[in-house]
């Protein structure tokens, strides 16, 4: 018979080993639910979704509501448009100047 001591120590670092990665998980899916700027009723049911199950939930939505557009004509596309955006404003002038 074991002592409950080291019981309670291996019960306690299985759940640990099982609790960490499912919160470390939510957490990520549910920052990148808002991070991605979708409309209100689309980031309600991926909370619902990602809250309601916290271990399928996440998966799923990592797996099919994530939008990808990370193509690299889509990056260099995002880049193009930003220096233009730098060289507009740099060339307006200072109000008040």
């Amino acid at each position: 018979m074991t002592p409950l001591a080291v019981s309670t120590f291996f019960q306690a670092v299985l759940a640990t080993m099982l609790v960490a990665p499912v919160v470390i998980l939510w957490v990520i899916a549910v920052i990148d639910v808002f991070r991605h700027g979708f409309s209100g009723v689309k980031i309600a049911a991926m909370l619902v979704l990602i809250l309601v199950f916290p271990v399928i939930g996440p998966l799923c939505y990592f797996v099919f509501a994530r939008p990808e557009d990370t193509s690299t004509e889509a990056v260099e596309a995002t880049r193009l448009a930003r220096e233009d955006m730098r060289r507009e404003a740099a060339r307006r002038p200072i109000p008040g100047a």
